[in-house]
């Protein structure tokens, strides 16, 4: 591994949110499983609507999380030779 680092490179490993993403996405996964398999009877109860909730949440965050990530491609640091 190179003992420098560009900045490009850098920011990319600190905005690299694949595995915070796939996390958040295994949350959400299980609490569609969790809603999919409530009985008949609390299918429109409280608990359902929690749930459903979180998983809206999941979502969002899961959007915001990519969001981050291409934002970096909008950022140019200057050449040091240029």
């Amino acid at each position: 591994m190179a003992k420098y680092k560009s900045r490009a490179t850098r920011l990319s490993d600190t905005l690299d949110m694949s595995e915070k993403i796939a996390d958040v996405e295994q949350l959400k996964e299980e609490l569609e499983e969790w809603l999919d398999n409530l009985p008949e009877n609390l299918q429109n109860s409280n608990k359902a609507d929690m749930l459903q909730q979180a998983i809206d949440n999941l979502e969002n965050i899961i959007d915001e999380l990519e969001n981050i990530q291409e934002l970096q491609h909008d950022v140019e640091f200057p050449s040091m030779f240029s």
